[in-house]
């Protein structure tokens, strides 16, 4: 059992440094088509505007915040964060195993580990984390977004081939958007009950038979629980608040074994049957999608005409659907050959993925023409998303 403190070190100062917080950098709409047809101005790649106003006038919009290039603390830090004995985020984690000799062959051993992150006040959840940070916009309320929804894509990738409602989306008032960002961190507790927490377990065994064979494997499952419903500042927080990753998604079998034959011959496998990589499906909807439902235009869009903002939109909750199964055999064969009294050599023949699955490592997210597809990322043999195909490897060893 084991209490781990988050090391803040110069964190905090570095964050409330002003060269830090200040905003030094900005986005601008620029219009290069304002001016009407025929006026020189227009469509000649020249911002026609006072640049050092950083209101709207002539080709420019407002910048996304008017406390660019100004010594500005937008981030701070409230006085229960900052002071007090054990007001540090941490963690517990717990682990316990036990193992039985059930015969002089053979041994079982079994485990069962938990890790929790909840907020103090949470009675339910015992050993959790303490001390949750969230940061919240004061300059912005919940009151200050309003609602909308869209139709997914109709695809047949999708779930009833798509076309249905995307609801639990938020955006932003124009009017609040304008104020920018002063943002204060404060305990989670003071919004909600922030909880997430994992169960595992685990169950193996190895054994030894007068043959010298050797069979060792066991099975690893848990589940994690994600519930983050609560508010800071948009609603949108509440949309698939709550996850649980389930049971089969997060088991794991292996078997390893191996077998001595006559003439210093062995042979050895592995064989693992492991989940497959989870997938969402994100959408970029435009504002033409959104502003049929939210009866505006979004609040970034400001003044540009036509608008040409996006919004990531999840088509589907997250943790939810998963890839296929993978099943991967390791085979290895090996011959010794004694050279005198004092050397020798080892020759080895091994198969990896002797069964060439082309099982997926990790898929494309982003849903449109490669949605689901293999992509860069995963862990494993193959950096391209897809278990590395059957190889076949010849190698020795000489001691002597």
């Amino acid at each position: 059992m084991g209490r781990y403190l988050v090391k803040e070190t110069v964190a905090i100062n570095n964050a409330l440094n002003p060269l830090n917080t200040s905003v030094n950098s900005v986005t601008r709409p620029w219009n290069d088509n304002f001016f009407p047809v025929g006026d020189p101005r227009r469509g000649n790649f020249i911002p026609d505007c006072d640049l050092n106003n950083f209101s709207l006038n002539g080709e420019c919009d407002r910048i996304s915040n008017p406390a660019f290039g100004q010594a500005t603390i937008t981030t701070r830090y409230a006085d229960d964060v900052l002071h007090g004995f054990g007001v540090r985020p941490h963690n517990w984690d717990i682990s316990a195993e036990v193992q039985h000799q059930v015969t002089h062959s053979l041994s079982v051993t079994a485990g069962y580990y938990r890790s929790a992150f909840s907020d103090p006040n949470d009675r339910s959840v015992r050993f959790a984390a303490q001390n949750v940070y969230v940061t919240d916009n004061e300059l912005v309320t919940p009151n200050d977004y309003d609602p909308y929804c869209i139709t997914a894509p109709l695809d047949s990738r999708l779930p009833g081939g798509g076309g249905y409602p995307v609801c639990g989306l938020y955006d932003i008032k124009p009017a609040a958007f304008a104020l920018g960002s002063r943002n204060i961190v404060k305990h989670a507790s003071d919004y909600g009950n922030p909880v997430q927490k994992s169960d595992f377990f685990s169950l193996s065994t190895s054994t030894r038979f007068k043959s010298g064979l050797l069979l060792s494997g066991g099975v690893d499952t848990g589940r994690v629980v994600e519930d983050n419903c609560y508010v800071v500042d948009s609603p949108q927080a509440l949309l698939h608040c709550r996850i649980v990753t389930p049971w089969l998604s997060q088991t794991q079998l292996k078997i390893q074994g191996s077998y001595p034959l006559p003439r210093d011959i062995s042979v050895s496998a592995v064989l693992q049957n492991l989940p497959g990589p989870r997938y969402e499906a994100t959408y970029s909807a435009t504002n033409d999608e959104i502003a049929p439902s939210l009866k505006r235009n979004l609040a970034a869009c400001r003044t540009q005409n036509p608008c040409t903002q996006t919004v990531t939109v999840p088509l589907l909750p997250p943790f939810s659907y998963f890839e296929e199964r993978r099943t991967q055999l390791d085979l290895r064969g090996s011959k010794v050959l004694r050279i005198g009294s004092k050397s020798r050599v080892q020759a080895n023949l091994d198969i990896y993925n002797a069964f060439n699955s082309s099982a997926l490592l990790n898929v494309n997210s982003a849903f449109g023409a490669d949605w689901r597809k293999a992509a860069a990322g995963g862990t494993g043999a193959s950096t391209l998303g897809i278990i590395g195909a059957r190889l076949i490897q010849v190698s020795g060893e000489w001691r002597f």
